[in-house]
């Protein structure tokens, strides 16, 4: 599953929930993860290399498989 802004605010939701509880605002929670978890996706997006020729591309297309180290 791909590193979205959507998925990465909701899990720090919820553990921001798991840890203190239910937010007293939680449109206030909401916009707090959803800054954080932009900063995170573009932190990442902008910084993150991925060696060259470590990735594979099926034959015919499809998702791309491998493994690499992201630094």
């Amino acid at each position: 599953m791909p590193l979205t802004k959507a998925s990465l605010s909701t899990k720090i939701q919820t553990e921001i929930i798991a840890l203190y509880g239910a937010a007293d605002d939680a449109s206030k929670l909401k916009d707090f993860a959803d800054a954080i978890a932009q900063a995170v996706v573009d932190e990442i997006t902008t910084n993150a290399v991925v060696p060259a020729g470590s990735l594979t591309a099926p034959v015919g297309g499809g998702p791309v498989t491998g493994t690499t180290t992201v630094t």
